[in-house]
């Protein structure tokens, strides 16, 4: 959760989207460049203090002397310097709040009283397919604000790249939609339609902004000074298309839905759905047999209605149960499976070090670290465990997972077979699924050696103790590496 410092009443005013623009100001006074020096870590080599670099976006000034931008423009952050239009002076900001789910960020500046004067703007609705737009940014880090017109062609449910594991609505267009207008407003007749977040290399003149919908849930989350983000009904479901598919459910021929394959341990629907119901309502709108759903005039997937509720919010959904028709109530808990199969942002590195062995947590960015294909590439084991067992299991998805991912060869461990990208199991027989667990497994035995055990295959690991309790602190030296741990 990220914690907002800021009072209730600033928050609320946020929401209060009718401040009207002052008469002649325009849009491009309220747009501001984004300067953002970051330090990000590596998770390959979990003991160095990060890369820096510097990257530039875009973002407006909002109610409550905020300025809106995107998550991916400003993680990762060390200095944040605004620009505003016509002004060459930067002025330091800081993050009020940041949602990696709909990449959305709030800032504020650390001298609020730079946007006395300058009109917050005003947010519209969702804008028609075919209508036009514009946009407003700093491409490529320019240092003149750019303006471009384009068509909306499209309105749908789509990955959210920098989570790499979000869906939330979206809107294409061809109005240009380049590095460093990330962040800048997408505007229609005088109100901001959406935010400008992401390309797609495989379609040409084609850009992708969050509308508005997105925004609000994430300003409506606010309100109590916590981003909860979205929630979950934690269902895996199958298409209902084919008829006898619907006639072994039950159904009638005027009865449509979709049949519930699995729940995520832990989500809101656990233990209220039950496999092999048939969702056939969310929120008093039928779903069809493809799993969709309609909305003025769109045809989106099922799961944008949940997208509509906040955490602690209750959803109504109509089922048929063999041969009964339910009518259930579903309250959106707090458990969120999509946070620990999602990229990590603003947190430092777990790992631990034993006689040049390097230890880390399985999570996406230390699978990513394999390479660009490592889905396909990558032991199929480590797969399985990650992201398959926790359905054929039923166990949560943030239930622990330890591996090694690197060997710093010595003299004394560069003649044992080298296990990377392994599950361990046990150390000197006692089972360790955590780096704390891990550590008390190596330090606490007084056994000749110490045996560490991986998942499949009986694979193991020896060391003589004696040898590698002496190496391991010259083994740090060799490798420049200051600690032994971050756990």
């Amino acid at each position: 959760m990220n914690r907002l410092c800021k009072s209730r009443s600033l928050l609320v005013a946020a929401l209060c989207y009718t401040t009207t623009l002052q008469a002649g100001g325009g849009v491009e006074p309220s747009v501001v460049k984004i300067v953002n020096q970051y330090n990000s870590f590596s998770w390959y080599t979990p003991w160095n203090s990060g890369s820096t670099g510097k990257g530039t976006g875009s973002g407006f000034v909002i109610s409550g002397k905020w300025i809106m931008t995107n998550a991916h423009v400003v993680s990762d952050s060390a200095i944040l310097l605004v620009y505003f239009h016509n002004d060459p002076t930067p002025y330091p900001a800081k993050v009020a709040a940041i949602a990696h789910d709909c990449d959305l960020a709030v800032l504020e500046l650390e001298d609020p009283t730079r946007m006395d004067g300058i009109p917050p703007l005003e947010f519209g609705g969702l804008p028609a397919v075919r209508s036009q737009v514009f946009t407003y940014g700093y491409p490529v880090g320019g240092k003149r604000i750019s303006s471009t017109a384009g068509v909306v062609s499209r309105i749908e449910i789509q990955s959210y790249v920098h989570s790499g594991v979000d869906q939330h609505l979206t809107v294409q267009t061809d109005a240009a939609i380049n590095p460093g207008n990330s962040g800048g407003p997408v505007v229609q007749n005088g109100r901001v339609v959406g935010v400008a977040f992401q390309g797609n290399t495989q379609l040409e003149n084609m850009g992708f902004f969050i509308p508005v919908e997105v925004v609000q849930h994430f300003l409506t989350d606010l309100a109590d000074g916590t981003y909860d983000g979205y929630p979950e009904l934690g269902l895996l479901a199958a298409k209902l298309e084919n008829p006898a598919a619907r006639a072994y459910a039950g159904m009638t021929d005027d009865e449509t839905g979709m049949r519930v394959e699995h729940l995520v341990h832990g989500c809101s629907a656990e233990g209220l759905l039950l496999p092999g119901d048939i969702v056939t309502e969310i929120n008093g709108s039928p779903v069809a047999n493809d799993g969709t759903i309609s909305w003025q005039g769109l045809r989106l997937d099922s799961g944008f209605l949940i997208d509509q509720f906040q955490k602690g919010d209750t959803v109504p959904l109509r089922v048929i149960r063999g041969k009964e028709r339910l009518a259930l109530n579903i309250p959106l808990t707090f458990y969120n499976p999509n946070p620990w199969l999602a990229k990590r942002y603003e947190q430092r590195p777990e790992y631990y070090i034993y006689a040049g062995l390097v230890f880390v947590p399985v999570n996406r960015e230390t699978l990513e670290t394999y390479g660009n294909n490592w889905y396909t590439e990558i032991n199929q084991e480590l797969i399985y465990d990650f992201y398959f067992r926790p359905i054929e299991e039923g166990t949560p998805f943030d239930e622990p997972l330890i591996m090694q991912i690197r060997r710093l060869d010595h003299a004394m461990n560069a003649e044992e077979s080298l296990y990377l990208y392994r599950i361990v199991d046990s150390v000197n027989g006692q089972k360790t699924s955590t780096l704390q667990e891990l550590a008390a497994a190596f330090e606490s035995g007084t056994e000749p050696q110490q045996v560490i055990r991986f998942k499949y295959g009986n694979k193991i690991t020896v060391l003589d103790r004696q040898k590698a309790n002496a190496a391991h602190p010259k083994i740090l030296k060799q490798y420049g590496i200051p600690k032994d741990r971050n756990l």
